[in-house]
């Protein structure tokens, strides 16, 4: 974004207009002993070509994710984004963090926000869509939060040991001090959640008034959504079902909606948005059209004016700031509007063809890895169970020294998954999308064999 400095006749003007006569005057509601009592430390004045040669001296010394082979995954991914998202995300109109919420919103925001909705709903194979939520962790907390009110039996939800560990975290925090309680499942050995299993320990707890799954979860593994939703039926007062999903997975794999999922969220940040340094990301909430008083956020709708002319409105705008005060159903305020946006964007340049094939590489690459890394003495799978565009694997070390092994060599290893499982020290979650290429897997495979 360039800088343009004010002149000295712009800052007299904007005195002017404000009612101060010096520029001080706007700090004055500022304790002086917490005021900097000397000038900046810039250095000498210089010219603009000069500062342009020294940010760019600068922004050289970074490392980017498309320099070298990337195997990091764990929910946020390196993923090709058409030039005409960038292009169009930057247009004024549309560069703001904000969804709508005022009335007299714009019909072309509101327009933006309706068609990202449509997609997201058609995506997951729900009814309806909101506006968006900050990321994927805090929309699976507000599902938590919508099948707790909807219920109104039960204290007790039943976690998925194969939910993202920081996901299960924020999950902890919204609920320190609230009556529900979260009990994680384990896995199978396959490295899926046993529907039978996970059936009997709803009906044992008698009070579960919802399930959380994640697919692909953590570890890679796809569960089986239309069985886990089956054994849950046969419980004598069956759970509401939230799935948590990778979005460019249901290119390929039948969407919740389609086995029964209640609700459906997710994180957003490959549809269209950088990896940065893991963020801004927004989450993506869909449900079925039964649960639609009860979903946090902003809802939009399109309708007609009493000329017939189309038009959108807020439909449902639950936060506690309007009318719904103290019944509100949410306190998300401040949406991810621009990279909700964004994924409209390219969900709509790739179309349902390219979309496809951004899935279908990423398992060909996943699937050519697994064979490839997995042949490797010293690297054996961790999991058999089916997996999409991640997988877990074991060394005879720990997985942060192959991990460092491998920076020295320029290749970003997959997560070291010790950080978050300690009694995993020497397992790692390699991570392929379509972006990663048959030559960077043989890097990553040559250096494997060497190292280990």
């Amino acid at each position: 974004m360039a800088y343009v400095p004010h002149t000295a006749e712009d800052i007299s003007r904007m005195l002017a207009a404000s009612g101060k006569a010096s520029m001080e005057d706007l700090f004055a509601s500022i304790p002086p002993e917490l005021r900097l009592q000397r000038p900046l430390c810039m250095g000498e004045a210089r010219s603009e070509a000069e500062i342009l040669r020294e940010m760019e001296r600068a922004a050289a010394r970074n490392r980017r994710i498309d320099d070298r082979p990337s195997f990091l995954g764990a929910g946020v991914y390196h993923r090709f984004i058409p030039a005409a998202v960038d292009h169009l995300s930057g247009r004024g109109e549309f560069f703001t963090a904000y969804t709508p919420y005022q009335p007299e919103a714009s019909q072309g925001t509101l327009q933006a926000v309706f068609e990202y909705q449509s997609m997201i709903a058609r995506l997951c194979g729900m009814e309806i869509s909101n506006a968006s939520m900050y990321d994927g962790a805090t929309a699976l907390a507000e599902a938590v939060l919508m099948t707790y009110a909807i219920h109104q039996k039960g204290t007790r939800i039943l976690l998925s040991a194969g939910i993202h560990p920081e996901h299960r975290q924020v999950l902890e925090t919204y609920f320190r001090h609230h009556p529900v309680r979260l009990e994680v499942v384990p896995l199978g050995p396959n490295g899926s959640i046993d529907p039978a299993a996970l059936a009997r320990r709803a009906a044992e707890a008698g009070d579960v008034f919802a399930v959380a799954i994640q697919s692909p979860n953590f570890f890679g593994v796809l569960e089986d959504g239309k069985a886990i939703r089956s054994a849950l039926d046969g419980t004598a007062a069956p759970p509401l079902l939230i799935a948590s999903v990778d979005p460019i997975s249901l290119a390929l794999v039948e969407p919740p909606g389609a086995w029964g999922a209640d609700v459906a969220v997710g994180d957003g940040q490959s549809l269209g948005n950088e990896p940065y340094f893991g963020g801004p990301s927004f989450g993506f909430f869909a449900a079925r059209m039964a649960h639609v008083r009860k979903v946090p956020g902003r809802i939009i709708g399109e309708t007609r004016d009493r000329d017939g002319r189309r038009g959108y409105v807020l439909t449902f705008q639950t936060r506690e700031q309007h009318i719904r005060r103290e019944r509100a159903t949410s306190n998300i305020c401040t949406n991810q509007g621009l990279a909700c946006l964004r994924s409209a964007m390219y969900l709509t340049f790739l179309g349902e063809k390219g979309f496809r094939l951004v899935a279908e590489r990423t398992v060909r690459m996943a699937h050519l890895a697994w064979k490839r890394l997995t042949a490797v003495p010293g690297v054996r799978p961790v999991f058999q169970g089916p997996f999409f565009g991640e997988f877990t694997v074991a060394f005879d070390r720990s997985a942060q020294e192959v991990y460092r092994s491998l920076g020295d060599q320029g290749i970003v290893g997959g997560l070291a998954l010790g950080r978050y499982f300690p009694q995993r020290e020497k397992e790692m979650l390699i991570a392929c999308t379509e972006m990663t290429r048959t030559e960077d897997i043989g890097r990553l495979e040559e250096a494997l064999r060497g190292i280990l």
